[in-house]
């Protein structure tokens, strides 16, 4: 019998064993066809394909290389090769053979393994120049480079053209699917990005890139819950991908979702320690779930390896009850020297004034609460005017009489109460006191009711809160409906909520109109100790109005006039709980505000500092303290720097 069909023979034998998975058998057959033919590649192949079977990955790459070194140029055992050191974790080795595999065949699939590796290594910029160099390099792909070109250089409406043009011509051309989704993204275009994505995930279900380009859009969107998914579906692929889990941490933590959010932080350190951004976002969940020693912690990490990071240490002053060191105070003040962003610097700012307030060194706080409030003012736009305005507008709309003949809502709920008013005038506290009844949740600050009437005023034919009068019972039932549904991610079983969105004060016609059986808690503290209080906080969004003495004024103006007005034509319907009563006559006045609240006395609510419940306010941890009488008429501390405030204020009264 002939050498050759002694081989065939054998090659047979070996493939039949394989078939039976007798793969030990199989792999003694394929090196007895070795010792006497050692280089017969088909061998080679089907004994990799063995160890890989059977787990062996180091064996099976070891065969790879012995082919390699007599058939370098073999695509087959190059992507073998890339694909064992992916799943031996050795991702440089995968992304340097990629990058010499890439450049040597211009393969587009494994641009996109290659995009993805770089992305798990936290190297999205490397990976979207490598993606727009390929495409410069590689004519042959026409249009979609073409359409790269101009979405890098933001001609949008090219870009969207050569794509266009790419899908007439394959309507399943993934990256075209991808780089559409990506320009309506940008647009403001969810839904089609949404579309476009998940029509790409249903044609490689592996694209990792896309799934964390959907979990953008359904983070943006509020579809908290699909982001959640997504970004599961991307650990499932990549677990070790640090990037990612910093990202899952961000969508759990906006899910309330404190405890799963901290170890999504942690195993995104453990890959990626050297990541600020991921200790701050840590140390916010920490100190939002009471552990403060571990918040400091983290914040202090923050600022080792981002010295700049004005954000880390407005944290730390933020949690109003630690105290900076003079090193520490040192350290910011030479720090303000250095170049760094506005935002950056105001933060620092807002540091040293709660540094300086501890000192009880006022006037320096406040210099440091000026200019941080003066270098925050000038990054943003806002206008007392106008507020004054819509505040106008929208009481006037809601007299007695269009009250009367408004549609009526047949939302019988009684589920949410209100809690709203100026910013830090005790909202915290009183939310924190009502949560602790077994029969109510408290959730955070909810920006339903701000969305719906923003939602309203985007009506093209009417604006909001004119176009309340053209609405019938059923569409003003089905807003309130939508209200609750959107809610029940914030609640657990209790049968009453808590909606503690201050601005809400603004919306009290429309919560009527909607809601009508909703109670609402109208809080009240000193007005110099509220407008400090604000002035002296740096707020993480909104709040443009307290970056300014007269415009902080003015807003307290509008909102005593705004409730004013809701008292007159609401009556008892709203209750009004003053921050001094409940330091003062504190049983009396909770007694009352559970029974506003149509709740049986609960003793837990009188120690309300025991609640465990997570807490995401600028006063979470005094919150998480028996009541003290510290912060009564504390802006006297810095009267003669409230001159422009308190002349504003007076004028009220």
């Amino acid at each position: 019998m002939s050498n050759k069909n002694s081989l065939e023979i054998a090659y047979q034998n070996a493939r039949d064993l394989i078939h039976k998975k007798e793969y030990l058998q199989a792999i003694s057959q394929l090196n007895e066809i070795l010792r006497i033919f050692p280089n017969e590649l088909n061998s080679i192949y089907l004994l990799i394909d063995c160890f890989i079977k059977i787990n062996k990955p180091l064996e099976a790459l070891e065969y790879t290389h012995k082919a390699l070194s007599f058939k370098s140029d073999d695509k087959k055992l190059l992507l073998l090769e890339i694909r064992l050191n992916e799943f031996l974790e050795r991702d440089s080795e995968a992304i340097f053979l990629l990058k010499t595999f890439i450049s040597k065949y211009s393969d587009f699939s494994a641009l996109k393994q290659l995009s993805n590796l770089l992305v798990k290594q936290d190297k999205a910029d490397e990976a979207d120049d490598i993606v727009k160099q390929f495409f410069e390099n590689n004519e042959d792909y026409g249009l979609l480079y073409k359409g790269v070109r101009h979405l890098h250089a933001s001609r949008y409406r090219k870009a969207e053209d050569a794509f266009k043009k790419l899908l007439i011509e394959d309507e399943n051309n993934i990256d075209a699917l991808r780089f559409m989704g990506i320009l309506a993204f940008k647009s403001g275009n969810h839904d089609i990005a949404e579309a476009m994505f998940t029509k790409a995930l249903r044609l490689d279900p592996t694209y990792s890139l896309v799934w964390a380009n959907l979990a953008q859009v359904y983070s943006v969107t509020g579809q908290l819950d699909k982001a959640k998914k997504s970004f599961k579906n991307i650990l499932n692929m990549e677990p070790r991908n640090g990037l990612i889990w910093a990202e899952y941490g961000t969508v759990l933590t906006k899910l309330a979702n404190y405890e799963e959010s901290k170890d999504a932080y942690l195993k995104a350190l453990n890959f990626k320690s050297d990541s600020p951004r991921v200790h701050l976002s840590l140390g916010h969940v920490y100190k939002t779930m009471g552990e403060i020693e571990n918040s400091i912690d983290s914040y202090k990490n923050s600022i080792i390896q981002n010295k700049l990071s004005g954000e880390a240490y407005w944290s730390l002053a933020n949690l109003k009850t630690y105290s900076f060191s003079e090193n520490e105070i040192k350290v910011m003040e030479e720090t303000l020297k250095e170049d760094m962003s506005d935002i950056e610097r105001s933060q620092i700012h807002f540091a040293l004034g709660k540094a300086y307030e501890v000192k009880k060194d006022f006037d320096n706080s406040f210099n440091n609460y000026f200019k941080g409030n003066e270098v925050k003012k000038g990054l943003i736009k806002y206008s007392s005017d106008d507020t004054t305005d819509n505040t106008k507008r929208i009481l006037d709309f809601f007299n007695l009489e269009t009250i009367r003949d408004l549609s009526k809502s047949s939302t019988v709920d009684h589920d949410p109460i209100f809690i709203l008013g100026m910013p830090r005038s005790g909202s915290t506290l009183v939310d924190q006191i009502i949560s602790s009844h077994s029969k109510v949740d408290g959730t955070q600050e909810l920006p339903n009711i701000i969305k719906i009437a923003s939602e309203l005023n985007s009506n093209n034919q009417n604006t909001y809160p004119e176009i309340l009068k053209e609405l019938d019972e059923s569409k003003l039932s089905e807003m309130g409906n939508n209200y609750l549904s959107e809610t029940t991610w914030a609640r657990k079983d209790a049968p009453f909520f808590i909606d503690k969105m201050p601005n809400n004060f603004i919306h009290i016609g429309l919560i009527k109109t909607i809601l009508p059986n909703a109670k609402i808690i109208d809080t009240r503290r000193d007005p110099m100790d509220t407008c400090f209080s604000c002035y002296k906080q740096f707020f993480a969004r909104g709040q443009l109005f307290t970056y300014s003495l007269e415009d902080l004024g003015n807003y307290y103006t509008d909102y005593i006039k705004a409730m004013n007005h809701w008292h007159s034509v609401y009556g008892k319907d709203i209750f009004t709980v003053h921050y001094d009563n409940v330091i003062n006559k504190t049983e009396e006045t909770i007694r009352e505000l559970i029974d506003y609240c149509n709740l049986s006395f609960e003793k837990e609510c009188l120690e309300f500092y025991k609640s465990s419940r997570p807490v995401k306010t600028p006063s979470a941890e005094q919150v998480r303290q028996p009541i003290y009488k510290s912060g009564l008429n504390y802006w006297k501390n810095y009267e003669k720097h409230l001159v422009p405030l308190k002349k504003i204020i007076d004028e009220i009264n």
